[in-house]
């Protein structure tokens, strides 16, 4: 786990570690409000393009983005499989099937939430100590990524 010095973020003099938290907290935030959940998972990509010093801040950023990216993607991947398990079990005459599609893609959404908000808890924890936490499976794919935007003067 890569450990940074303390260093202030190029995005209006905030302390990286602080900046890196808000990259997790506002896109959570953001979600919650009606019209702004639309385009909140965006707004680590901006931090990511307009941060030029922190690497800290970048990887952060770049993580929140992917993390936010694949929670959106599995709702709509859920939202699909629920109007055709539902649709399939209603041409089928069953209550009980349409209960059951319901309730089994209910839990799944719920376990994913729970661990996508562990996960950046997490992360916000680390972050918020200078610290580069690599949540599973995500973390590879933020590196790499982040890896091709590089800070143009790396602090830490």
């Amino acid at each position: 786990m890569n450990t940074y010095q303390p260093h202030r973020s190029s995005l209006g003099g905030l302390d990286a570690n602080i900046m890196a938290l808000l990259c997790y907290l506002v896109t959570f935030v953001g979600g919650l409000i009606p019209v702004v959940k639309y385009v909140a998972w965006l707004l680590p990509l901006v931090i990511v393009f307009l941060e030029k010093e922190s690497g800290l801040v970048k990887f952060h950023a770049m993580q929140a983005f992917v993390l936010n990216l694949i929670s959106f993607v599995v709702t709509v991947i859920i939202a699909i499989l629920t109007v055709v398990g539902t649709g399939a079990a209603v041409a089928a005459g069953s209550a009980a099937a349409t209960f059951g599609v319901l309730g089994v893609l209910g839990t799944v959404s719920l376990a994913i939430s729970i661990a996508i908000l562990v996960f950046s808890i997490i992360a916000m924890v680390k972050s918020y100590g200078y610290q580069v936490y690599n949540i599973p499976l995500i973390g590879g794919i933020a590196q790499a990524l982040v890896s091709k935007f590089p800070p143009a003067n790396i602090q830490g």
